[in-house]
């Protein structure tokens, strides 16, 4: 039986971490160290700064190529919530969207595992860690974004939580609809009262004991399934 496991994401699943000056540097290796078992094989196509279209290509790509697995993990959304930041700041009072319109990342994100379906590998989608909006705010404007232009148009300060959140809750959706194995990432994160110690200082990425919950969380779920 093939006990290869495909993992197609952003840099979460490369298991990024910033330093103070905000270079980041990936631990997936070490990581992946502590999680794979005997006679298993973990492939990581994981791309920094990745949304669902380029995750798209990716994995058809790879299909075209012939891949074979057991099952991938597809983990988009943080990046497709995003916005153009320094565009909202130079226009706080127009129309500004995210790098992916919501229903055209369901869209996108149901197509992929379709087709991997279709080729008898099984799809396994995440919901999204949480991010802290106050640190990846700060973060954005840390080169000289006018933050209140910034604010003008979020609203508040949270909406950027929000809009995140309404993706993880799109690949729950997604998840449902078409019956495919969910990895409940953010929940495991969000009642631990020290979830704030597991976001990284840019507010988007983890810290390593924060990368600790996700793969833990990651691992568990994925060897019940397979």
């Amino acid at each position: 039986m093939n006990e290869t496991l495909y993992v197609y994401g952003d840099s979460l699943l490369k298991a990024t971490v910033p330093d103070e000056q905000f270079r980041y540097h990936f631990h997936i290796d070490e990581l992946l160290g502590k999680y794979v078992q005997q006679g298993e094989q973990v492939v990581n196509r994981a791309k920094m700064g990745a949304t669902i279209r380029k995750g798209e290509a990716l994995v058809q790509h790879d299909l075209d190529r012939g891949l074979e697995a057991r099952c991938a993990l597809v983990g988009y959304g943080g990046n497709d919530s995003d916005f153009d930041w320094a565009a909202v700041a130079a226009e706080p009072e127009g129309e500004h969207h995210p790098k992916t319109e919501l229903q055209e990342f369901m869209a996108t994100l149901r197509r992929t595992a379709g087709n991997l379906k279709e080729r008898g590998i099984q799809p396994v989608l995440m919901t999204l860690p949480p991010i802290d909006a106050q640190r990846y705010l700060d973060f954005i404007c840390r080169k000289g974004l006018d933050r209140s232009r910034i604010l003008g148009w979020l609203g508040d300060c949270q909406m950027i939580y929000r809009f995140q959140e309404l993706y993880s809750h799109a690949v729950a959706r997604v998840a449902s609809e078409d019956d495919l194995p969910l990895i409940p990432a953010r929940e495991a994160f969000l009642w631990d009262r020290s979830c704030a110690n597991m976001i990284a200082a840019d507010g988007i990425h983890l810290t390593m004991p924060g990368y600790g919950r996700l793969y833990d969380t990651i691992s568990q779920w994925i060897h019940k399934l397979v």
